[in-house]
């Protein structure tokens, strides 16, 4: 793509953090950006914040469950009829630090649930709508340095999600 000027562009995580950085950029570029995000009252403000750069819309979405994302894909082609750039960037760290052994069974599932099953679900629901649209599509799965080049000590769970999304990413 040598311009982003008209594109689609959807950025999990995106009213927030490095996801907000990656919207304001878009904006910056004239994308027309779909902001996802599960914490509502940030992701209006986001919107609400960024309404004057560009055409921005915000969806409410748990990336960790398949059909909140697959809703959002259907939302995002229902209007636009494709999706140019997909950001997968929702991320989260693991409840507690310490040997991977020591951690609770919950932020193994719940940092597993929105690092990795977040990627996958937006492979899932995505790529299959980007294929058939024939548009170009770039996806973009937010990783670590942690996730297998040089891990935090003390951080397995989120180190071991961010090794799962890098090895996805490689698959794709």
């Amino acid at each position: 793509m040598e311009t982003l000027a008209g594109k689609v562009a959807v950025v999990t995580g995106g009213a927030g953090g490095v996801g907000r950085g990656l919207v304001e950029a878009l904006l910056e570029e004239r994308a027309r950006v779909v902001v996802a995000d599960v914490e509502e009252p940030v992701l209006d403000k986001t919107v609400e914040e960024l309404a004057d750069r560009s055409e921005i819309s915000g969806v409410v979405t748990d990336v960790s469950s398949f059909d909140s994302v697959d809703a959002l894909a259907s939302r995002v082609f229902d209007r636009y009829g494709a999706c140019h750039l997909l950001f997968n960037n929702a991320g989260v760290t693991s409840g507690g630090g310490g040997k991977p052994w020591e951690q609770e069974s919950n932020d193994w599932k719940w940092c597993f649930g929105v690092n990795v099953f977040g990627v996958a679900h937006g492979a899932l629901a995505f790529v299959p709508r980007m294929i058939e649209s024939g548009e170009p599509g770039v996806i973009v799965n937010t990783s670590s340095g942690d996730g297998g080049i040089a891990p935090v000590p003390f951080a397995s769970v989120y180190a071991s999600s961010k090794a799962a999304v890098s090895c996805f990413t490689e698959a794709l």
